[in-house]
């Protein structure tokens, strides 16, 4: 009976080879982990810009006081 079963198995493994279907699997299979590996590519650089961001802001809010500050002094 378990010869028959290990039998069965080979077969029905045989059949999705030669239809295409294994292939097909593994396609997707490879297909699904790039786009996982490039989303998560994408999160990094997204995480790594964030700081930059913050970083840029706080510069830029910086400038805005300082002008402020030179048209006050300049009015004056």
């Amino acid at each position: 009976m378990k010869k028959l079963i290990e039998f069965g198995k080979k077969a029905m493994f045989y059949i999705r080879v030669l239809s295409g279907y294994e292939e097909r699997r593994i396609r997707s299979y490879r297909l699904q982990m790039q786009q996982r590996l490039q989303q998560a590519e994408e999160r990094k650089v997204a995480i790594r810009k964030l700081p930059e961001q913050m970083i840029l802001s706080e510069v830029r809010r910086m400038v805005e006081e300082m002008q402020a500050l030179n048209k006050k002094l300049e009015e004056t």
